[in-house]
């Protein structure tokens, strides 16, 4: 019988949390340092520029997305042949496809400011930072092929270790360089570059430690496996491209409609849905591995159990931290980026409250990339994708409901997708009733909503306006919550698997 390794479990998962909360000091920190030193337009510049290369990842998506389930199951069968043709399949076609991008990926960045808002004056360190950050796409792209190795060999905690490591050399160089020169973005640009390659060297240690019997090799490309991925991985950029709709596409419709000045507010509190989605899928995919491995080895009925306790566990630790930031957004804007952006707090609740529902099914969306079952949820995605633009664009102009308008289109149709098609399809998937994963997805929410509320409550009646009352307030709730899941929303068997995840030397699992 397949048994998921709890000591791993528990590594993974402390880790993914120790990573975001080290993203959360590095943002609560960062973005007021950037907007104090650059202003608020030239720092709108920032997010935009970075939000951009999500438009170009859809091109190499078909290869990368593909690698990680095909070779897992390769190396848990042991097929060293297999798995080299996969890796330098993926490897040697995304070279091929980044020589391709690049005339029309550098022209875009020599003419940018032709088809957005830049402020007057910046025309060049806008260039010079777009160029930055697609020399960082290019090298993480590059690098992507190795990545997979600590997600095939489940060691999520090296892979974070490597992302802070990076992430501290992109700070520590931006504070360096605006200390040397006059701060202009192009320097964060500069900084993204060199932690970029700080990424990808760590990415080819852990490869060559991880998966040693991996190898580079021109000869192992094949193009019977580049079609046999490629068939998987399309309805994957299908479905990306809906993706983008749904996320990236909130910035452009934002500076394009309303201006530079609000795409760095709205930049500013993006900061908080984006740390939120990285954290569930971090958290989410330390699950992924075993849905391969169970589904590749036909067993369904772990497969389920195991997908509904994913499902369950994911919502309730997403919701968490969405039910903390929306409750206390008001004094969280006050402290960290000053009175003029208290107004916006309905806004942030707005960008982020829904998420505690909407993240938590990231966790099922595996089964359809194990069963190869890509192609309905990536026409799904892409379609309600240009429904969120469309809505995003009439709230935003027409309408009148300016930044609220994209935000509201946004939280409608991710909800509408995560609602009434990602857990029917998964449902189907393994042949259940269409109501299969329904019970668990209803505590994230709840979870979320009454944190949220509470949260609200402390603020009206008791007032926070400083730091320490703020990080105590919120440690007391968080704390509350946590012997509140346990006690209330866990039954038995998961409050076992919980500790068995946290304690896994303490409580070892039945043979």
């Amino acid at each position: 019988m397949f048994r998921l390794k709890y000591p791993q479990l528990q590594l993974n998962l402390l880790a993914n949390v120790l990573n975001f909360i080290f993203s959360v000091l590095v943002g609560f920190w960062l973005v007021p340092y950037l907007i104090r030193n650059l202003g608020i337009s030239a720092y709108g510049l920032i997010p935009l520029a970075t939000t951009l290369t999500a438009y170009m990842a859809v091109f190499t998506l078909a290869l990368n997305s593909a690698v990680g389930r095909f070779l897992t199951m390769a190396l848990d069968r042991r097929d060293a042949a297999e798995s080299n043709r996969i890796f330098n399949t993926s490897f040697w076609g995304s070279i091929v496809i980044l020589f391709a991008m690049a005339a029309p990926s550098f022209w875009f960045a020599w003419h940018a400011d032709s088809f957005l808002d830049v402020p007057s004056g910046l025309e060049n360190d806008f260039t010079g930072l777009l160029l930055a950050i697609i020399g960082m796409f290019y090298l993480t792209t590059l690098t992507s092929a190795f990545n997979v190795a600590t997600f095939c060999r489940n060691r999520f905690d090296l892979a974070n270790i490597v992302h802070i490591l990076s992430t501290i050399t992109r700070v520590t160089i931006i504070v360096m360089l605006f200390n040397i020169c006059a701060p202009q973005v192009w320097q964060v640009g500069t900084a993204y570059l060199v932690a970029a390659i700080i990424a990808g060297i760590g990415a080819i240690l852990l490869w060559r430690i991880l998966t040693p019997e991996l190898k580079v090799c021109l000869s192992c490309f094949s193009m019977s496996t580049l079609r046999m991925m490629t068939s998987f991985g399309w309805w994957v950029v299908v479905s990306q491209v809906g993706t983008i709709l749904y996320l990236s596409v909130d910035l452009i419709v934002v500076n394009k409609m309303i201006g530079i000045v609000a795409t760095g507010q709205y930049g500013a509190l993006m900061i908080w849905s984006a740390l939120l989605r990285n954290f569930s899928m971090v958290v989410s995919g330390i699950f992924a591995p075993t849905v391969f491995i169970l589904f590749s080895r036909n067993k369904f009925d772990e497969l389920l159990g195991y997908s509904r306790r994913a499902l369950k566990f994911t919502g309730l630790i997403i919701a968490l931290p969405v039910g903390l930031i929306c409750g206390f957004s008001k004094p969280l804007l006050l402290l960290w980026l000053g009175e003029a952006f208290v107004p916006l707090a309905p806004l942030m609740v707005l960008m982020t409250l829904h998420l505690g529902f909407n993240l938590s099914v990231s966790s099922i969306s595996h089964l359809y990339y194990a069963a190869n079952k890509v192609r309905l949820p990536g026409i799904v995605t892409c379609i309600m994708g240009l429904i969120n633009l469309g809505l995003a664009i009439a709230l935003a102009g027409p309408v009148g409901w300016g930044m609220y308008g994209v935000a509201v289109a946004g939280a409608i149709m991710l909800t509408v997708r995560n609602l009434f098609f990602i857990p029917i399809y998964s449902a189907k998937i393994l042949g259940l009733k269409w109501t299969a994963f329904y019970r668990e997805m209803i505590p994230a929410f709840a979870v979320s909503l009454t944190l949220a509320a509470i949260g609200w409550g402390i603020v009206f009646f008791c007032g926070i306006e400083s730091w320490l009352a703020l990080i105590i307030s919120g440690m007391i709730l968080f704390s509350v919550s946590i012997v509140a899941i346990y006690v209330i929303i866990l039954n038995r068997h998961e409050r076992l698997q919980a500790m068995r995840m946290i304690f896994p030397l303490m409580t070892k699992p039945a043979r």
